[in-house]
């Protein structure tokens, strides 16, 4: 078995950062504004309790390192301030160890303008992690910030417990503080900062955009709650201020306007949607905390999603978590929106839930759905010109299908008695199909199952991939590894992986899709290099040559890329916003016809590139 001998990016990042040199800063008044703040002895360190700001530092960019100690998993929210401007404006980084370790939010970004606190808006991946905050020890926080990104480390993690990019607020110098509680839940101690105008960061490739966002609209000043009637239509102010949403679809009211009335604060805004004939728009929207929806005047929406409103539990996060079907007449509609807040944040977010993106030189094709059963995987067959689809799951009696390249399924159950199949690959007349209980050797002229190889020791066989020599190579997603199967001998070849799923052998390699990361795999030795990183959460389930030295990869949760040899990425389809997933796809090169499979949304797709 060869072992993984090459040093990741990840670890290359790692070690320019611990050869850092910081500067420590003891918990003194003459560094330290400690009017907030109270020096204690806690477990056999000087320690710092409540909230206190670094004196006569500016830092854009650089690194701040600090320990924290809590008790017993206690509610408290201890965390780091940087690039403050004043009290009401900085970004914030703080833990939460009552949630740890089951919660998905023990950590989290929450930047402040206008002196609220936000959340409820700066939630989920690149926003809040889990953490295992242990109690009654020191634990090490590490923020690196840099430009528009911020990778947060805890304790002895090689990698980031959080990425966030692009950070909320502008990149401006500002000031450095600690903020937590003075009940002597949470302590700081040995904290240090470096001021460096080039940190080092991890690589990580940035967030793709989110399709079918409605950006532009208009705001109102605001208004008390308790004048506010959710139930009419409002009274139009004098004047609108335009304002556009940030990469995520956001608008964070708060950027524009601070709270003013404590029993709450309302505001209006207003978008125009134009609709080339009568038409239902499906709209994805979130906000919080109580909205009405007003399309040409009349309500369509009311709704609460307050802190705990729903019940003891309900945390009143914002996203697209509701749907709602706007009759738009032909020409132009006003979309008009009046939002409350209490705590927690005040915003709202808006998008065309049916929107697929696209560039102009790809175009749909044909949609096959009804005969399949969570269609996992496409092959296409260059000799017979046909396509293989495995489907996934058919309560226990799952099949490979055999469909043409224009979307007519030839025989739905061509290869029956598989379980959960995946990946495939084809020699000559020989097809491979993984399932659940091993790779099935397929003769392809008599539609039967000829063989089968057993795969011990794997915990989740996915893809497949099948060199000059015969030589079989199967992706273990659970068990981050790929196994060789070699004259009749099964061997796990890599390990280290993180999910293993996409395979294709080209010449003397490997392409190895993982979450977030394709690798180069030399086939005589196994040494490896990264390709190109993805967005973080990507999960590389099909990787195809699209003949023209390029490669075609998608990222099941609804991307697909074309990647050039040397790592660089367009992004040719996205049906994320839709939840279309792009599964292990095919690609028919004659006829440049991508063929997506959608798994849960139970459909295979063809889009022709040009």
């Amino acid at each position: 078995m060869k072992k993984l001998r090459w040093l990741s990016l990840f670890a290359l990042a790692y070690v320019n950062l611990i050869h850092a040199q910081p500067t420590t800063v003891p918990f003194d008044s003459s560094y330290w504004d400690l009017s907030q703040a109270k020096l204690v002895e806690h477990l056999g360190r000087q320690a710092l309790i409540g909230t206190a700001m670094l004196k006569d530092v500016a830092v854009v960019d650089g690194i701040i390192t600090v320990d924290i100690a809590s008790t017993s998993r206690s509610r408290s929210y201890p965390g780091v301030l940087f690039r403050v401007q004043n009290t009401a404006n900085h970004e914030r980084l703080y833990i939460r160890p009552h949630r740890s370790p089951y919660y998905d939010d023990a950590l989290q970004y929450a930047p402040v303008f206008n002196g609220v606190d936000s959340w409820q808006l700066y939630y989920g991946p690149g926003k809040t992690a889990s953490l295992d905050i242990l109690p009654e020890r020191w634990n090490t926080l590490k923020i690196v910030f840099k430009h528009h990104q911020t990778q947060v480390f805890w304790n002895e993690d090689k990698t980031p417990v959080l990425v966030i990019d692009p950070l909320a607020r502008d990149v401006q110098a500002g000031g450095i503080g600690l903020s937590g509680p003075t009940d002597g839940s949470a302590f700081f101690a040995n904290f240090s900062y470096e001021k460096t105008a080039a940190p080092q960061l991890i690589p990580v490739a940035p967030k793709e955009s989110i399709c079918g966002i409605i950006n532009h609209w208009e705001l109102s000043n605001p208004f008390p709650l308790l004048q506010a009637d959710f139930s009419v239509y409002p009274p139009q102010p004098d004047s609108w201020q335009s304002v556009c949403t940030d990469s995520s679809g956001l608008i964070d009211v708060s950027r524009y306007h601070p709270r003013a009335n404590r029993g709450g604060d309302c505001i209006l805004a207003r978008t125009r949607l134009t609709a080339g004939k009568d038409t239902l728009l499906r709209l994805g929207f979130g906000y919080s905390d109580f909205i009405t929806v007003y399309l040409n005047r009349q309500p369509v929406y009311m709704g609460v999603a307050a802190y705990q409103s729903r019940d003891r539990s309900f945390l009143g996060i914002l996203g697209y978590h509701d749907n709602l079907f706007l009759p738009l007449k032909k020409g132009e509609n006003e979309l008009l929106v009046q939002v409350g807040e209490r705590m927690g944040g005040w915003a709202f977010c808006f998008r065309r839930e049916d929107q697929v993106c696209m560039p102009p030189m790809v175009t749909k094709s044909w949609t096959l759905k009804g005969p399949l059963a969570m269609p996992e995987a496409v092959h296409y067959d260059r000799i017979n010109k046909v396509c293989y689809v495995s489907n996934y799951f058919n309560e226990g009696v799952e099949f490979v299908a055999k469909i043409s390249t224009d979307g007519k399924v030839i025989a739905r159950e061509w290869i029956a008695g598989l379980r959960m199949p995946t990946g495939m690959c084809q020699s000559g007349n020989t097809l491979y199909v993984v399932d659940r209980s091993g790779v099935n050797v397929v003769d392809i002229t008599r539609g039967e199952i000829t063989a089968k190889i057993a795969l011990p020791g794997m915990q989740m066989p996915n893809d497949i991939a099948i060199d000059q020599a015969g030589v079989l190579y199967i992706s273990d997603t659970r068990g981050n590894a790929v196994f060789r199967y070699d004259q009749d001998k099964l061997e796990k070849w890599l390990t280290g992986l993180d999910g293993p799923n996409a395979l294709l052998q080209e010449r003397d390699h490997l392409l190895v899709g993982q979450n977030s990361a394709v690798l180069q795999v030399n086939l005589a030795d196994g040494q490896m290099r990264t390709l190109v990183l993805f967005e973080p959460g990507a999960n590389i389930d099909g990787i195809q040559s699209d003949d023209e030295g390029n490669y075609l990869m998608s990222d099941y949760n609804g991307k697909l890329y074309l990647v050039t040899p040397d790592g660089r990425k367009t992004l040719l389809l996205n049906t994320a916003t839709p939840g279309a997933s792009i599964a292990d796809f095919a690609y028919a090169p004659e006829i440049k016809l991508v063929i997506i499979p959608t798994l849960a949304d139970n459909a295979v797709t063809a889009y022709r590139l040009q």
